[in-house]
């Protein structure tokens, strides 16, 4: 009895892979290939989990490397995967027969905004028929692109970020020993987490914020590094330690709202209009927290990796590290100003190397469901289907990037300028969704590393190979969509020495200058 149904069981298996895998594709021949996978049902979910891109590639590689749209099936939910920089500008364009509102309500709908929220945000209760989601969004632009919004915000942004880098400014649990007054070991994770978030926290939010919870960056630390499991829909019991950090995070935004708002005056525009657009919406405090906390992890996740991983390629290599110095120097002016103009518009090779780190560890998925049939390239796209688009798989494209695409070449951008501008670089997304904060993370990144690379004297610690410190490894299969942080344990441990004990304050000033590319500031450095 047993064998005859084990012998059916496998029948029927092996008929269902031949149907799915062989037959399925000769009949429907324009229709995306369907990645082979053993359980029906289940799919490709451990790929998923375990390391999505990794399964990307080998669903590029398994179909040829044609970069043909192929589809991934995860809980019986066949998911389209475009890894061409043709079919993805295909996917932007075509705007009617994609919808981007369904990711951005399943997002919503993980941090916890209501469906009345939601559907209040959807009314078109604006000019022209928009609503809030529209209006949002151009007030967001208005915000972060180039202009007077934004020279206000990086102004105290940057001051906020130069503030922190001295000597007396290394504090708390960035402190991992101090084995003499002018010595200080340090996490260099912990200590570009620790300088860029309390800036932007500040910058953004006013001081009040780190008032209503002075042990913000700590909860949202532990939050962001596991916020994954949220995305991937992890129940709560699975995913305790990083829901209780996110309880406490929007507890601490609903304390920031209940504050007198002289106390608020000094959060940004953006803020403050967000603040405004939902009161008048009539959506109450706690769903207006959760939207603050949503805009804050925006603002946040990603820099302060960017930073953590520029820093290490700057510290482990010495030739490097020397030419970006050689580069920057004629930065500063006699009086110690730090011209963030000559960064942006003079320095070519340290605008390479950011270009380059961005590219090597940012791993963002593009996300659209399908709401009328189209077709992409050869293939025909069916309404009511996801379509995911990792840009990760177009910057590791040796025909775009070189055969060196696997490896990190901080020249490869100054060789090659128009790299920049491929259609296969997208770290910021493109379209309509083109990441507005683009253009402050290159500043707050810079902001940290020039001053850094000349005020203070700093040696690789920790973990040795032969000799030399082991370069942090990247944690490449969590599915975060943004930059990757290190593995567990592969932090980079620094050693700083001042370089003058003498000199452990200084005054910090700022002007503003125009570059020919965009808005840049001048800063006190501590020479």
């Amino acid at each position: 009895m047993l064998s005859s149904l084990l012998m059916t069981g496998a029948v029927l298996w092996v008929s269902w892979r031949i149907w799915k895998f062989t037959v399925l594709p000769k009949i429907y021949p324009n229709e995306p290939k369907q990645l082979p996978y053993w359980i029906p049902v289940i799919g490709h979910v451990y790929g998923m989990l375990m390391d999505s891109n990794k399964l990307f590639t080998y669903g590029r590689k398994y179909f040829g490397n044609t970069r043909e749209i192929f589809m991934v099936t995860v809980m019986g939910e066949e998911l389209y995967i475009a890894t061409s920089a043709q079919d993805v500008s295909s996917i932007y364009k075509a705007s009617k027969a994609f919808d981007f509102n369904a990711i951005i309500n399943d997002i919503f709908e993980g941090f916890g905004i209501t469906a009345s929220t939601m559907q209040k945000m959807y009314e078109p209760n604006w000019d022209q028929g928009k609503h809030w989601i529209d209006i949002i969004h151009e007030i967001f632009k208005e915000q972060m692109h180039l202009g007077e919004k934004l020279v206000e915000l990086q102004t105290t942004f940057l001051r906020k970020i130069d503030d922190c880098l001295f000597w007396d400014r290394l504090s708390g649990a960035m402190v991992l020993s101090e084995p003499s007054n002018h010595v200080k070991v340090v996490s260099a994770y912990k200590w570009t987490y620790e300088v860029l978030v309390s800036a932007a926290s500040k910058s953004f939010f006013g001081n009040a914020i780190l008032d209503a919870n002075p042990d913000l960056l700590k909860d949202f630390l532990i939050f962001d590094t596991e916020a994954w499991k949220m995305l991937l829909k992890y129940p709560p019991f699975a995913a305790k330690e990083m829901f209780d950090a996110k309880a406490k995070c929007e507890a601490a935004f609903e304390r920031y709202l209940t504050l007198p708002v002289e106390k608020r005056e000094d959060a940004t525009w953006l803020v403050r209009n967000i603040e405004t657009a939902m009161k008048g919406l009539g959506i109450p405090d706690d769903q207006t927290a959760v939207m603050h906390f949503i805009l804050y992890r925006l603002i946040n996740t990603n820099a302060y990796r960017t930073c953590f991983w520029s820093l290490s390629h700057l510290l482990q290599d010495q030739a490097l590290q020397d030419s970006i110095m050689r580069e920057t120097k004629p930065a500063f002016s006699s009086d110690g100003k730090l011209s963030m103009t000559h960064l942006l518009d003079h320095c070519p090779l340290l605008n390479s190397f950011y270009e380059e780190v961005v590219r090597e560890t940012t791993y963002p998925i593009g996300a659209r469901v399908v709401v009328n049939e189209i077709t992409i390239g050869n293939t025909v796209l069916h309404p009511g289907k996801k379509v995911l688009m990792p840009f990760q798989q177009m910057h590791s494209n040796p025909d775009v990037f070189g055969k060196n695409a696997a490896e990190f070449d901080p020249t490869r951008f100054l060789n090659n300028p128009s790299l920049s501008k491929s259609t296969s670089y997208r770290p910021f997304g493109t379209g309509l969704t083109y990441c507005p904060g683009r253009f402050l993370a290159r500043r707050e990144i810079f902001m940290f590393l020039v001053p850094v690379l000349h005020r203070f004297d700093l040696k690789v610690e920790g973990r040795e190979d032969r000799g030399h410190a082991v370069f942090p490894r990247m944690d490449d299969s969590i599915s975060s969509g943004g930059v990757m942080g290190p593995r567990k344990g592969d932090d980079l441990v620094l050693q700083h020495a001042l370089t003058n004990p003498k000199d452990r304050s200084y005054e910090v000033t700022n002007l503003m200058g125009r570059s020919r590319m965009d808005t840049g500031l001048l800063f006190t450095s501590c020479q």
